[in-house]
C-alpha cells in the first residue's frame, strides 16, 4: 500500500467504526498509530508479547509477511577488551549492525589444527553467567559459546565467551522496522516548526514489510486509535500497555 492508500483506508475504517463520533486525526497521528501497530505485531509473532505463541516461521504467511526484515551479518573484526568479565574464557567483542532488533540465529567459527570448526552461540543473562561460569559442567565448551549483550562506545556490541579462539561471528537477525510516515513531517505546512519525527525519521515512506501484512497493520492501527479516542477508559489503557510491554 502507498502512503496515500494507508491514509485513505485508515480514515474510512476509523470513521465507519466510530460512526464519525471520534476526533479526526492528522497524518502525524495516523503515522504514529501505524508505526506502533507494526511493531506490536512483530513483537507478538516473535514471542516478546505473544498471545498467539507463534514465531516468524510459524506458517508460510508469516514467513512472507516478515521476510523483508530478516538480515544476515558476518564479521571477522573483533576487539579484546579489558572489561571482559572472566579470564577463564576467551572473550571477543564484535560490533553488530545498529538496526539489530532480535537475533534469531548465531554461530561462530574457530580454527582447530588445519580445520575450521563451527560452534553454536547461545545468549546468556548475567545472572546465569554468574552461576555457571565457575562450573566445569556448565561453562562453554568446543560445541557451545556464550553471548552477552554490551554497549561499547555507543555501538551495539556482543561479547562472545568461549573455550575456543573464535575468529568469526555470524548472525541472522530481525531488523528493527522502519516507521510508516504518511507525509514529509519537515516540509508539510501543517507541522511547520513542530520538529516532529518518528524514530528519528521525517521523510514520507510506506511500510517496508510485504504487502500481505499491510492491512493487518492498518486494522491494528485503527484499533489502537479507537481505544485511545473512543474507549478512553483506564481498563483499556492498562490492557493496551500490557500488550506493548
Amino acid at each position: 500500500m502507498t502512503t496515500k492508500e494507508f491514509a485513505t483506508e485508515f480514515n474510512i475504517l476509523y470513521n465507519n467504526i466510530s460512526s464519525n463520533a471520534s476526533p479526526g486525526l492528522n497524518l502525524f497521528e495516523i503515522s504514529s498509530y501505524l508505526t506502533k501497530a507494526q511493531l506490536e505485531i512483530i513483537k507478538e509473532y516473535n514471542g516478546i508479547v505473544n498471545k498467539y505463541q507463534k514465531g516468524f516461521d510459524a506458517n508460510d504467511k508469516r514467513r512472507i509477511d516478515f521476510k523483508n526484515l530478516i538480515k544476515d551479518f558476518k564479521s571477522t573484526s573483533f576487539t579484546i577488551n579489558s572489561n571482559k568479565l572472566t579470564s577463564s574464557l576467551n572473550s571477543k567483542f564484535f560490533t553488530i549492525p545498529s538496526d539489530v532488533f532480535l537475533i534469531k540465529y548465531e554461530q561462530g567459527t574457530y580454527i582447530n589444527g588445519s580445520c575450521q570448526k563451527e560452534i553454536s552461540i547461545i545468549p546468556i543473562s548475567l545472572d546465569r553467567f554468574n552461576t555457571s561460569v565457575k562450573s566445569p559442567f556448565k561453562k562453554p565448551n568446543k560445541d557451545i559459546a556464550w553471548r552477552l549483550d554490551y554497549n561499547l562506545s555507543n555501538l551495539k556490541t556482543v561479547e562472545i565467551l568461549s573455550s575456543e579462539n573464535i575468529t568469526t561471528y555470524h548472525l541472522r537477525y530481525v531488523q528493527y522496522p522502519e516507521p510508516i510516515i504518511l507525509t514529509n513531517l519537515s516540509t508539510n505546512s501543517e507541522f511547520t516548526g513542530l520538529n516532529l519525527s518518528i524514530d528519528g525519521v521525517t521523510t514520507e515512506q510506506t511500510c517496508k514489510l510485504d504487502i500481505e501484512i499491510h492491512r493487518e497493520i492498518l486494522d491494528r492501527a485503527v484499533e489502537l486509535a479507537l481505544r485511545d479516542y473512543k474507549e478512553n477508559s483506564l481498563q483499556n489503557k492498562v490492557q493496551l500497555n500490557n500488550r506493548n510491554n
